[in-house]
């Protein structure tokens, strides 16, 4: 068995020279995301959600062909530096929901694209609404053989939980055996989504959903894994023959964009008891629900009950947004240390100290311990870390 760090929510911002995600860095390319990104950060796999377009699925096909990428027996991609590409779908559901399916090979992209061509306006860019049901989407991916999951599964614009239903199995009945994966999002951890029942035969993911390089894992999963290959993340993700989930690391959910609920109107993150539904300054009750809150309405629990199985949760901050780091640091800091969740989860505070300094070092050991002060997010706007919240 290994355990390997993946990232399995990324977008492309451009790819043959177009624009692929409209609203991701056109620098974000899958090229650069493969051998300069992922090895940056310390990712051992990556899970490139745009492979649907066909702008992405050609350069995939490209890389193919120049030795960049080889596709493997048991499906997946690995690439010359080691790193694991896994294809996958990101759309948008007629009901408005995101989805992602992870698929194996080439040829199933290329059949998820027949499927999809005449069901989108364009065939070239990310995250389509496609005329096609979420249960469409659920049995295609099953034919396919690939791998369903609902993306940012409780934010309130296009997650399940947070716009489509309190309850899954009120909207799919039977048919909710084949939910088996679940990714959190930014403004949700472990402890909010077992407040569910129906969550708990659920593996949880904690992907990025990149934009832009510099968030290439800033979320990322422990796996314990045979090898590098599809199959063995099927495995994986099933938790089964000893493959599993083994820890989720991720932002802090207050850190999330939409973890409190939000007045447009006043243009104020409500921090009130949860839940919020009616803003209690202006009585606005056109609100943007916030994750946490959200939560609370629907939840069968008062606190989380996990299943024995469930694996940790740590909380995680990109070296970028930590108290003190600029880009001078950053660069400083990646020039002695192998790559950045290596030097978040493993160097000693000690040898960081004699780079960076005791104040960094001291940032980082507070991270690690979940100590650092955080002002929570909503509405679209990111939280913040607190400047003064490192206790030496």
């Amino acid at each position: 068995m290994t355990s390997l760090f993946a990232d399995l929510h990324i977008h492309i911002g451009s790819a043959k020279g177009k624009a692929v995600k409209i609203t991701a860095s056109r620098q974000l390319q899958l090229r650069t995301i493969i051998y300069h990104d992922a090895p940056r950060k310390g990712l051992d796999m990556v899970g490139i959600v745009d492979s649907g377009s066909t702008l992405v699925s050609a350069e995939i096909e490209e890389m193919l062909a120049d030795g960049d990428l080889v596709e493997l027996e048991k499906g997946g991609f690995i690439a010359r530096n080691g790193v694991l590409l896994i294809s996958a779908c990101e759309v948008e559901s007629r009901e408005g929901v995101h989805i992602i399916s992870y698929l194996p090979t080439m040829q199933r992209i290329r059949d998820w694209q027949a499927y999809i061509k005449s069901r989108v306006h364009n065939t070239r860019l990310s995250t389509q609404k496609v005329d096609a049901s979420i249960l469409d989407l659920i049995m295609l991916s099953s034919q396919l053989d690939g791998i369903f999951c609902f993306a940012h599964a409780f934010t309130p614009h296009k997650g399940v939980y947070g716009m489509w239903t309190d309850k899954l199995a009120s909207k799919l009945g039977e048919d909710i055996r084949h939910i088996k994966v679940l990714e959190l999002g930014l403004s949700a951890d472990t402890d909010m989504a077992d407040m569910l029942e129906e969550t708990r035969g659920c593996t949880f993911l904690s992907n990025s959903d990149a934009h832009s390089s510099p968030n290439v894992g800033r979320e990322y999963n422990l796996l314990r894994m045979g090898e590098k290959n599809f199959q063995e993340l099927r495995l994986c993700l099933a938790n089964k023959n000893g493959r599993r989930v083994l820890a989720n690391y991720g932002m802090h959910p207050s850190l999330g964009k939409y973890h409190r609920s939000f007045c447009p109107g006043c243009d104020k993150i409500i921090t009130d008891e949860p839940p919020i539904s009616l803003c209690p300054l202006c009585g606005n009750s056109k609100i943007v629900m916030g994750v946490f809150d959200r939560i609370v309405v629907i939840r069968d629990y008062d606190s989380p009950r996990h299943p024995n199985e469930r694996p940790p949760y740590y909380y995680r901050i990109p070296l970028k947004d930590l108290p003190g780091i600029g880009p001078k640091t950053y660069n400083k800091l990646l020039g002695v240390f192998p790559n950045e969740i290596e030097l978040i989860e493993k160097i000693l505070l000690e040898d960081i100290s004699m780079v960076a300094g005791g104040t960094i070092a001291a940032t980082i050991r507070d991270m690690r311990l979940g100590r650092l002060g955080i002002s929570a997010g909503g509405g679209g706007k990111y939280g913040k870390v607190k400047k003064d919240s490192s206790n030496q």
